[in-house]
């Protein structure tokens, strides 16, 4: 099961260099900024993602505003990933809150 979480509180494990951060948003909103440090997450690249990452690891996963990650965490908890979270608000809200992104 995944948990929600606040960009506040995500920024602060990202930070900390205790989540890895999956960005699940289209190519072309993904390559025009992102969390600095998070994988781009596609179904090209899922699987190989689900079998190489440290499961025990905090994941956040990242959409445009907190809806679609939701489906995405429940999937990537399935997988094995031990503690996982649907960043509320987004990318969206995250540009708005802290001015850096890549």
């Amino acid at each position: 099961m995944f948990k929600r979480i606040s960009i506040v509180e995500a920024k602060a494990l990202i930070d900390q260099q205790e989540a890895n951060v999956a960005d699940i948003r289209d190519p072309q909103s993904f390559n025009n900024g992102h969390i600095p440090k998070s994988v781009h997450l596609t179904n090209d690249n899922i699987e190989h993602f689900v079998q190489s990452s440290e499961k025990e690891k905090p994941l956040i996963v990242v959409c445009y505003h907190g809806n679609s990650s939701q489906p995405a965490a429940q999937y990537l908890a399935e997988q094995g990933f031990a503690d996982v979270y649907s960043m509320d608000g987004g990318f969206e809200a995250w540009k708005l809150q802290f001015d850096f992104t890549q």
